[in-house]
């Protein structure tokens, strides 16, 4: 009896074995064709706001790498933040004025970390992103530009 178990163990695992060979056949093959390229990536926020410099849209693109996973219409992190089209959540904080949202985005506030995450970003890079936001908020509806 012995011996059967044994047998059945090592047929199980060689078929397991033949079978994998057999599913992966041509990805040797695969690997070497021109379809398939493999790219190398890796986040850099030093590189991304760096790349950022003079750009017209660097507030848009900050706000989708740093602020959006909280503040986005969907958040990732549904922490309770202001959304990005949500009027009403934003009309006060427009009252206060930029320089004043400034200083709460450079020292955090609630969950949200000093700089908002952003470390890199420069302040003049942090007011273009609040500016985007204001205005993204100010009616309240979703605009599609770039």
């Amino acid at each position: 009896m012995k011996k059967y178990v044994i047998c059945l163990f090592i047929l199980s695992g060689l078929s397991g074995f033949l079978f994998s060979l057999y599913m992966h056949r041509d990805q040797s093959l695969a690997a070497r064709s021109n379809d398939i390229q493999l790219i190398e990536t890796f986040h850099s926020p030093a590189i991304f706001v760096k790349q950022l410099i003079g750009d017209p849209f660097a507030g848009k693109k900050i706000f989708r790498e740093f602020c959006a996973s909280c503040h986005a219409d969907v958040p990732i992190i549904d922490i309770a933040a202001p959304r990005l089209h949500d009027e009403k959540a934003w009309k006060f904080r427009r009252k206060i004025g930029e320089n004043n949202l400034l200083k709460i985005t450079i020292n955090g506030a609630g969950a949200m970390p000093a700089r908002g995450g952003c470390f890199e970003c420069s302040d003049d890079q942090l007011r273009e992103t609040i500016r985007y936001i204001l205005q993204e908020s100010k009616h309240g509806r979703i605009h599609r530009s770039q």
